[in-house]
């Protein structure tokens, strides 16, 4: 059986371990039925047939994973009907899962139209007196994927019209001075993350991952350049939160908890052919409905990869250029964490600093950077964002024992700030009480408010 949280109704797991997924309502679909109506919940597979007498069966995971296990049971269907939640997760898994089971024979059903108060899903059409029938009947077809028609647009540009923010993506928990820059995580994106050598990028990913990844964003994870089980570690100390000793003492609940978490990992390290990374992440997106792959990083998985008619910057361009189009084609999210080139450490690194051709910046959706060249602190720092052209950054703290980066107030900032200044061994050239041109002043800072 699936069991859910009540709160947060993300967070679901089979129980008793180790079950298979199943469909809900299956068992009550006739031999000879040829349509089916897919819905997100229970509910919702109970209100269609109810109000229409089609077949209905439920995702045993809501709109976030069609398990490929589920897949055999689908096959004798010559329609299906893909009623998910009228939402922008919705939406999105709608069109993930009509790429799995097979573009011509998915229709997709809105339940809101260009009514932006109208029904979410079909249990709530059900009870405001709604024509479920009609909705069905006014379903169209998923579009072919290499063209389209104003009309494949019209209503989504119409949501993005009324709520702008629902079209943001989704928001990040923790360090919330990003979320007024980037807004939030959206799929189809490519990301450039840089910064200096140790600055602490894979840290600073692991923990973002880690935030979406409790709000149910499936991810996966490809470390070319450290071993899985050191990663696993510093992630599985980062969602615990609490102190090493503390960890280990408790380490079966902390690791179990891990365990339920949507993560994956590539077993890939090093060097590695371009064509055997997408194969792997194809079948993530398959199977696991994988929306954010994190590659750390394009220096070490191109490393003695670039022979024949390729130098090393073509081979790169070639590489990001193909997960530029992974990106668009199978609508997720990728971080691709490219190295800075030589610079010194407390030089502000800024986006000619991105290692490589200029291929890299020019495909990207985003550039982030975590920057350390203020003496106060670090910084992570957003150089482009193509969603609304918003750009800044936001001052960090590392917490050594949970492993995690924690957002500066502006309170905290000014007295770190005099602490250095006041402190009798301070390199008096580099004095912070006149900042230079190129040092950091706080009103480049994006500081959440709920912080201060």
């Amino acid at each position: 059986q699936k069991v859910r949280a009540v709160d947060r109704k993300e967070c679901m797991r089979l129980y008793p371990a180790g079950g298979g997924w199943g469909l809900f309502g299956l068992h009550l679909v006739p031999n000879d039925a040829e349509s089916v109506v897919l819905t997100e919940g229970e509910f919702d597979a109970m209100a269609v047939y109810e109000a229409t007498g089609i077949p209905a069966v439920s995702l045993p995971n809501g709109a976030s994973s069609l398990p490929v296990q589920v897949l055999p049971l689908l096959e004798r269907f010559r329609k299906i009907y893909l009623w998910m939640d009228d939402d922008v997760p919705g939406r999105e898994g709608a069109a993930k899962f009509a790429r799995k089971l097979g573009m011509g024979r998915c229709h997709l059903v809105e339940t809101r139209g260009e009514a932006a108060d109208g029904p979410k899903d079909a249990n709530d059409a059900l009870r405001r007196g709604c024509d479920l029938r009609a909705m069905l009947d006014a379903a169209r077809v998923v579009p072919h994927s290499g063209m389209a028609s104003f009309r494949d647009y019209r209503t989504e540009i119409y949501r993005e019209l009324q709520d702008p923010r629902a079209m943001a993506g989704k928001s990040r928990t923790r360090i919330e001075g990003l979320n007024t820059l980037i807004k939030g995580f959206r799929p189809g994106e490519l990301t450039i993350f840089s910064g200096p050598t140790g600055v602490g990028k894979t840290t600073f990913l692991s923990q973002t991952s880690l935030d979406y990844c409790a709000q149910g964003v499936n991810t996966l994870w490809g470390s070319f350049e450290i071993q899985n089980v050191r990663l696993l570690r510093k992630m599985l100390a980062q969602h615990s939160g609490v102190t090493p000793e503390e960890l280990a003492e408790d380490f079966e609940v902390h690791a179990d908890r891990f365990e339920q978490l949507p993560l994956y990992f590539l077993r890939f390290h090093g060097s590695t052919e371009i064509g055997t990374i997408l194969d792997a992440m194809e079948y993530a997106c398959y199977v696991h409905d994988v929306e954010h792959i994190i590659l750390d990083n394009l220096q070490f998985m191109c490393s003695d990869q670039s022979g024949g008619s390729f130098d090393r910057f073509e081979y790169q361009d070639r590489v990001v250029s193909r997960f530029r189009q992974f990106a668009t084609s199978k609508g997720v999210h990728i971080t691709l964490v490219v190295h800075p080139r030589k610079l010194d450490q407390e030089t502000r690194f800024g986006m000619s600093s991105v290692f490589g051709g200029a291929k890299a910046i020019q495909e990207a959706d985003n550039v982030i950077i975590l920057q350390n060249d203020d003496r106060v602190c670090k910084h992570i720092e957003v150089l482009k964002n193509r969603f609304d052209g918003d750009t800044g950054r936001v001052p960090l703290r590392f917490d050594k024992p949970t492993q995690r980066y924690v957002e500066l107030s502006r309170r905290e900032y000014q007295e770190r700030k005099q602490l250095l200044v006041d402190s009798p061994d301070r390199d008096s050239s580099q004095s912070l009480s006149t900042p230079s041109s190129s040092a950091p002043t706080y009103r480049n800072f994006v500081v959440n408010p709920e912080a201060r």
